[in-house]
């Protein structure tokens, strides 16, 4: 069964909108409040989100159109147990570890590529900012005490 994705209703004084930005792709898996589109007007740009879980079947948009208040500017195909989004992000994750393990001639993966990536992650970030703290405060101590 399809659910219609329908172009809000735009203010009074403007006649149209044009779709500034598509985030989204046929076939992929949508939750309800997932933002689909962006719709400009001359005064605001509006954020459309899927209504209910999902998968984009079919665009009647692209971006750049120009559109009005209620066209039906997406189809969403509503989530049944077989189709399951959970499958399709398994793959997609599994296709993006592939990608980060690089190897050099000799089949060892590069250290720097798995280490580097990952330093920014929200661990690293607070072991980090721990680690600062911790030195600040060992580093104030010391200073005290040789100042004495």
């Amino acid at each position: 069964m399809h659910s219609e994705i329908l172009i809000p209703n735009l203010p009074e004084s403007t006649s149209g909108a044009i779709i500034s930005q598509i985030y989204v792709n046929e076939g992929q898996a949508v939750n309800s409040g997932d933002v689909l589109f962006d719709v400009e007007t001359e005064k605001v740009v509006l954020e459309v989100p899927a209504s209910e879980d999902g998968i984009i079947e079919k665009f009647n948009i692209s971006q750049g159109d120009n559109v009005s208040s209620e066209q039906v500017a997406m189809l969403l195909r509503k989530q049944h147990q077989a189709d399951s989004p959970v499958e399709a992000k398994e793959v997609h994750r599994v296709e993006y570890i592939q990608e980060k393990l690089v190897k050099d001639d000799s089949g060892r993966v590069l250290l720097e590529e798995v280490v580097g990536n990952s330093l920014f992650d929200k661990r690293g970030i607070i072991c980090g900012a721990v680690g600062l703290v911790f030195g600040l405060v060992i580093g104030v101590l010391g200073t005290a005490i040789l100042i004495g």
